[in-house]
C-alpha cells in the first residue's frame, strides 16, 4: 500500500498544478499573529475596502420569486453552513474548495439575519447554524461577539419545540484555550473537529506529527461539561493510506472524551480524481467500524458520504441543508458556495438577503438528477435498496461536464454505506429493544405499549417528539393499546395533522378517532409497511405472536418513524420534489 508521499509521484501536469496553487492562505507566525499570503483575500481585520458583496446575478430569462412564494423550498431545512471565510491555515490535497476568495464579510447584524432565516423559515425540531469556511476560527473574535451579543435571544431559541444551536466546523489548529472557555460557556454551542490520523506519515493534510499531537492535547482540554452533552464530533477523511490505522484513530479521540465520530471514506479526490478501493480494502475498512462500535459501547459514528433515496431530493436543491457566504448567496453545497465564480455561478440557488430565489435552477437540477436515472443504463439496471450515492462538488472538480453521472465507484460506496447502516442499525435496534423490554417489565407492556404508541404518532403526525413527561400524563386517557393502534391508522387515513405542536390537542383530537375496533401491533406494523409501500419480506417481519416478538414489533415502528429515510409523516404532505418535478 502506498503512502500519502508516494502518490505525488504519479500526478499529471493538470494534477501537479492543482497541488501547487492549493496552498495555505493563511498561516499563524512565531507570535500567534495571522499572516495572509493572498493579496485578494478579506483580511481577519477584515479591510474595509475588500469587504465587498459579490453576489451572482440570475439571467434576464430566469424566473425570480421572493420568499413567501418560495417558503415550501425550505420545509425540511435543518443546516445552514455560514461561510465566514474561504482562507484557510491548511491545504489538504483532497480539498474542493478555492482559498484565494472571500465574496464579503459577514457582520453581527447579517450573521443574525441569516440565524433568523434559518429559524423561522423551517418548522423542523432541531436546526443548526454552524460557522464554516475555510477555517471559521480565523474570525473567531466574530464568532465570540456574535455569541455574547445575542446571548438570550439564542438561549431562548435552543428551547422549546422548535430548537436551533450553534455549531462550527475547525480543523483545530487555532483553538485556544480561552476560546474553548468561552465558547462553550454556552449550552448551545457544539464543535466539528476535522482530524484524519494521528499518523503524520499517512496524513494527507500534512499538518506533521507535533501539531497532530498538539491537537489530541487540546481535545483534552475541552471543558468536560461539553463533552458530557455530546458537543464535540470528530469528523475523519478515511483514505486508503491512513484507513488501517482507524482503530488506533479511535482509541486516542475516545480516551480523551470524544464520542460522536463522522467517517468519509475519500473516493474523490482533488489532486487525484477518482480513487478505486479493492474490496479487501472496502471489508477492512467495514469490519473496523463495526469493530470499533461494538467495542466501544457508547460510541456513535455517522456516514458523511451524499447518499440518499432515488428519486428524492438532491444536494443541490438544498433541501436539508445550505450554505451560504457573506454576500447572502446560498447554494445546496459549501463547494459551490464557495467557488461561485465560471460553471459554478449556475449552482447558486438565490440571495437570502436580497430575497431572490431563483426556483428554474431548482427545477432545472431536480430534472437533471431524474433524467440520470431515466437514460444511464448503469442507473437502469441497478436497485441497489433503492439508494443513489452523487457527488455534484468532486464530478466538477475532479473534471466531469455532468453534475449527475454513475461510475465505478458508485455502487461500492452505496454498498459500504447501506451495510455500515444496517449493522448500526441493528446495533440502535438491540439496544432499543432492550430499553423497552427493561420498561415493560418494569412498568407494564400495556402502558409502555400505549406511552410509546403516543410518541410515535405525535411525532408522525407534528414531526415534533413529545416529551415524557406528555405521555406520562395522558397515557390513561386511551383505553387499550389497541384501540389507539386502530385509531392511529384513522387518523392516517384522515391526514390528520399539526401546523404546530400541541400535545394536548392532540390527545383531545385523538378521541375522536378511537372507537372499539382494535389492531394488535403485528397488525399495525404491516399495515404501516403497506402505507409506506415497504415490502413486509424486507423489513423483517416476524411471524410469532408472543411476547419478544410484540416488543420486536415496537421497535420496528420506532425505526419507521424515527430512523428511516423514508420515514412517515402526516399523509398530506407533499414533498418538495413533488412541487419541484410539476413546476
Amino acid at each position: 500500500m502506498s503512502n500519502s508521499k508516494d502518490f505525488r509521484a504519479n500526478l499529471n501536469d493538470i494534477q501537479k498544478k492543482r497541488l501547487r496553487d492549493h496552498i495555505p492562505t493563511v498561516t499563524i507566525d512565531e507570535n500567534g499573529e495571522f499572516e495572509t499570503h493572498s493579496e485578494k483575500i478579506i483580511t481577519p481585520k477584515g479591510v474595509e475596502k475588500f469587504n465587498k458583496r459579490i453576489t451572482v446575478l440570475p439571467d434576464p430569462e430566469e424566473k425570480v420569486i421572493s420568499f413567501k412564494d418560495g417558503n415550501y423550498l425550505f420545509q425540511e431545512l435543518q443546516q445552514m453552513n455560514v461561510i465566514l471565510t474561504n482562507a484557510c491555515n491548511l491545504a489538504c490535497t483532497y480539498c474542493y474548495e478555492q482559498h484565494n476568495k472571500d465574496f464579503g464579510r459577514f457582520t453581527n447584524e447579517s450573521l443574525l439575519e441569516a440565524y433568523n432565516f434559518l429559524l423561522h423559515s423551517s418548522p423542523h425540531e432541531k436546526k443548526i447554524f454552524q460557522f464554516f469556511g475555510g477555517e471559521p476560527l480565523i474570525h473567531k473574535d466574530l464568532i465570540l461577539g456574535f455569541l455574547k451579543e445575542n446571548e438570550e435571544y439564542l438561549e431562548a431559541n435552543s428551547k422549546g419545540w422548535t430548537k436551533q444551536y450553534i455549531g462550527c466546523v475547525t480543523n483545530g489548529l487555532l483553538i485556544t484555550d480561552d476560546f474553548l472557555q468561552e465558547y462553550f460557556k454556552y449550552d448551545f454551542t457544539s464543535l466539528l473537529v476535522s482530524l484524519d490520523t494521528i499518523r503524520a506519515d499517512v496524513d494527507h493534510r500534512e499538518i506533521g506529527q507535533r501539531r497532530i499531537n498538539a491537537l489530541l492535547d487540546t481535545l483534552e482540554r475541552i471543558p468536560q461539561h461539553a463533552k458530557d452533552r455530546d458537543a464535540v464530533t470528530m469528523r475523519c477523511t478515511l483514505a486508503r493510506e491512513n484507513a488501517p490505522y482507524f482503530k488506533e484513530f479511535i482509541e486516542a479521540v475516545y480516551s480523551r472524551g470524544i464520542k460522536h465520530v463522522v467517517v468519509h471514506p475519500l473516493v474523490l479526490d482533488s489532486a487525484r480524481g477518482f480513487i478505486a478501493w479493492d474490496e479487501d480494502e472496502w471489508n477492512t475498512l467495514h469490519n473496523d467500524i463495526l469493530w470499533v462500535l461494538d467495542y466501544y459501547h457508547d460510541l456513535a459514528i455517522h456516514f458523511s458520504e451524499g447518499v440518499g433515496q432515488k428519486g428524492e431530493n438532491n444536494c443541490m436543491v438544498g433541501s436539508d441543508m445550505i450554505a451560504i457566504d457573506g454576500s447572502g448567496d446560498y447554494s445546496g453545497c459549501y463547494f459551490f458556495t464557495n467557488q461561485k465564480a465560471g460553471p459554478a455561478q449556475k449552482t447558486i440557488l438565490g440571495n437570502i438577503f436580497e430575497d431572490r430565489f431563483y426556483i428554474d435552477r431548482y427545477t432545472g437540477f431536480q430534472k437533471e438528477y431524474a433524467k440520470m436515472m431515466d437514460e444511464e443504463e448503469q442507473c437502469r439496471t441497478c436497485d441497489y435498496k433503492n439508494a443513489c450515492y452523487q457527488c455534484p462538488a468532486g464530478n466538477m472538480d475532479t473534471g466531469s461536464k455532468k453534475l449527475f453521472r454513475p461510475d465505478d465507484m458508485c455502487q461500492k460506496i452505496v454498498k459500504l454505506y447501506v451495510d455500515l447502516q444496517d449493522d448500526i442499525e441493528i446495533k440502535h435496534f438491540q439496544k432499543k429493544f432492550s430499553q423497552i423490554a427493561n420498561a415493560c417489565n418494569e412498568e407494564g407492556e400495556e402502558k409502555i405499549f400505549i406511552r410509546s404508541g403516543l410518541h410515535l404518532a405525535f411525532k408522525m403526525f407534528s414531526n415534533f417528539h413529545a416529551s415524557r413527561d406528555d405521555t406520562k400524563r395522558h397515557w390513561q386517557k386511551v383505553p387499550s393499546s389497541g384501540q389507539l393502534f386502530a385509531a392511529w391508522t384513522k387518523m392516517i387515513d384522515a391526514k390528520y395533522n399539526q401546523d404546530k405542536p400541541n400535545f394536548d390537542k392532540f390527545i383531545v383530537d385523538l378521541q375522536d378517532y378511537v372507537s372499539e375496533d382494535s389492531m394488535d401491533i403485528k397488525q399495525l406494523y404491516e399495515w404501516m409497511c403497506q402505507k409506506a409501500n415497504i415490502p413486509v419480506e424486507m423489513s423483517r417481519s416476524i411471524d410469532e405472536a408472543n411476547y419478544t416478538a410484540r416488543v420486536a414489533y415496537l421497535v420496528f415502528i420506532h425505526f419507521l418513524i424515527l430512523h428511516n429515510k423514508r420515514a412517515m409523516r402526516h399523509s398530506d404532505f407533499e414533498s418538495v420534489s413533488d412541487r419541484l418535478l410539476k413546476a
